[in-house]
């Protein structure tokens, strides 16, 4: 999967909002961007890091599917499933959110394009105790706990997809083993959690 990505913001000022009140000298910036995922045919796990304002709906952010794509997204005992043929079939109140996850399944190589806002602020994760496909809140890349602030519990494992064989497998014993997990753009992975707890950071776009 090739990741393109484009965040508006004031270096760019094309499709950054920024507004100011002028009583309080308080600043509000919205960033609105794309990200654009090069798929090939199979079955990819995806994230949406953009908030679209309108709750996230598949059927929103992915408003021009090819015939033949399916979305798959794990419920924590199998899949809740839709389906793309001329029309959607299937669940069609399941969301693909900033921090979410799910497996796209394509039968050509194709290019998807979510296009929203950063969501910025204190942002909260809600990670369950043991298997779910989850993602960065923000579209950033690099080290999970280093960069991207998952703090982990001892037991806890990360399984990112790769093209063979299998997944890539990065566990907390104390340390990274066998090290820390890199993440790009628009990338979903299988969290095993040992806890119950909170991905929490605070992001904002300078």
């Amino acid at each position: 999967m090739r990741t393109k990505t484009l965040i508006l913001s004031a270096m760019v000022g094309i499709a950054g909002v920024v507004s100011s009140f002028a009583q309080g000298n308080v600043y509000s910036v919205n960033v609105v961007g794309y990200i654009n995922l090069d798929l090939q045919t199979g079955y990819t796990l995806v994230a949406n890091q953009l908030d679209n304002g309108q709750g996230n709906l598949v059927t929103d952010v992915i408003p021009t599917p090819p015939v033949g794509l399916s979305v798959y997204k794990f419920n924590g005992a199998g899949y809740d499933t839709l389906s793309y043929v001329g029309v959607w079939l299937g669940d069609t109140t399941m969301t693909l959110a900033p921090g979410e996850g799910a497996f796209v399944q394509v039968t050509a190589p194709t290019t998807l394009t979510f296009v929203g806002e950063v969501m910025q602020g204190d942002l909260v994760n809600p990670l369950t105790q043991g298997f779910d496909i989850k993602s960065s809140m923000v579209p950033q890349a690099g080290g999970l706990q280093t960069d991207l602030g998952f703090v982990p519990s001892v037991g806890d494992s990360i399984y990112q997809q790769q093209a063979s064989p299998g997944y890539l497998t990065s566990s907390f014993v104390g340390v990274w083993l066998p090290s820390e997990p890199t993440v790009a753009v628009g990338e979903a992975f299988w969290v095993q959690s040992a806890d119950t707890k909170d991905w929490a950071r605070t992001f904002n776009v300078q």
